[in-house]
């Protein structure tokens, strides 16, 4: 019995003496790579320039991922880059056939039951847009026209496909909006 206690000992001191000087290891490896973060983030500060004036040089945008889409950041404040015109151009492209109103070309189908249904073909539908304002605040519209969405990301209404604004004479009462009047069953 005592034999097997010994070999018993044995064999575990070996598993034991394995196992601390994994974990010594690993924990040695951590505080390595920690420093080696430590430092390459004091040198890249040290590195950037401290007395870069906002008027006297453009900013420099970092691109990160957020959520799949690429975005343009400015490293030093985290604001966000504002749209360029071909950015502005693209958006507008991409959001105009959504926002479409016109029924042209659409047909009415009526089914055997006497239902009537329309393809829309993507059309008149309402788009969730988010931007994050000059004091960090998130803002949050839902769009339904070239117009709001225009109005929203502070870009030319023409990019969308809006018409031009008129100008309205201050003697003309500006006309009230309307909503269409819908029969109502008692």
């Amino acid at each position: 019995m005592k034999k097997q206690n010994q070999k018993n000992k044995s064999r575990t001191a070996p598993k034991n003496r394995r196992a601390r000087v994994v974990t010594v290891t690993v924990a040695i490896l951590l505080i390595a790579v920690a420093a080696i973060t430590v430092l390459a983030k004091q040198l890249t500060s040290a590195n950037a320039s401290p007395s870069r004036s906002a008027s006297s040089e453009a900013p420099k945008y970092v691109t990160v991922k957020v959520a799949g889409q690429d975005v343009q950041v400015d490293p030093q404040t985290g604001q966000i880059k504002p749209l360029s015109p071909e950015e502005a151009k693209r958006l507008a492209d991409e959001l105009k056939p959504v926002l479409n109103r016109s029924t042209d070309g659409l047909n009415q189908v009526r089914h055997g039951d006497g239902s009537l249904s329309m393809d829309l073909q993507g059309r008149f539908q309402n788009v969730v847009v988010v931007r994050r304002n000059t004091d960090g605040s998130i803002e949050r519209s839902c769009i339904d026209s070239p117009e709001t969405a225009a109005k929203f990301f502070g870009v030319d209404p023409q990019l969308f496909g809006a018409e031009p604004a008129q100008a309205v004479p201050s003697n003309v009462p500006s006309k009230p909006m309307t909503t269409p009047a819908r029969k109502v069953s008692q």
